[in-house]
């Protein structure tokens, strides 16, 4: 098991749109029982909030939105607000890297992006616009079809 620290450490990256460095927080503990239950306890507040596009608070959230309100809650950390912009946030990891917190993105159109958060399990949190504020399984056809990449924004 890894040391705890309180300390938290920056890493910084360029992405390919913008020359300007963004700040990563790393979190230099492994409390993963600890990380999901505030994961699970978010959730829990927002559960079945309806999706709206644009929206931010708990009368309605879009899926970049839920994940931007979720980062700054549990882990205290400013995120980009557009899935677009999340997709160059970050270090970009591979499907089999996945831990909790780390961000899963979606193709689900020919210009659409959708984005969720992992959990555990092969399971993640989103705002479905079908379903609102839920959790689905990346084992699932339609998720598993429709699977991007996947980009860590805490280590």
């Amino acid at each position: 098991m890894a040391k705890t620290s309180k300390h938290k450490s920056t890493i910084h990256h360029k992405s390919k749109k913008q020359s300007s460095k963004k700040a990563v927080h790393t979190k230099k503990h492994s409390s993963n029982s600890l990380e999901l239950n505030r994961l699970y306890g978010f959730y829990e507040i927002w559960r079945g909030t309806s999706y709206k596009l644009g929206g931010l608070s708990v009368s309605g959230v879009d899926c970049s939105g839920f994940i931007q309100n979720t980062f700054k809650s549990v882990y205290n950390l400013k995120i980009p607000r557009t899935t677009k912009e999340q997709m160059y946030f970050g270090k970009k990891i591979s499907k089999y890297q996945l831990s909790t917190g780390d961000v899963v993105f979606f193709k689900t159109g020919y210009n659409t992006r959708h984005v969720g958060i992992y959990l555990e399990k092969n399971t993640f949190m989103h705002a479905s616009t079908s379903k609102g504020v839920t959790i689905s399984s990346l084992s699932n056809d339609y998720w598993k079809n429709k699977y991007y990449m996947s980009r860590r924004f805490v280590k």
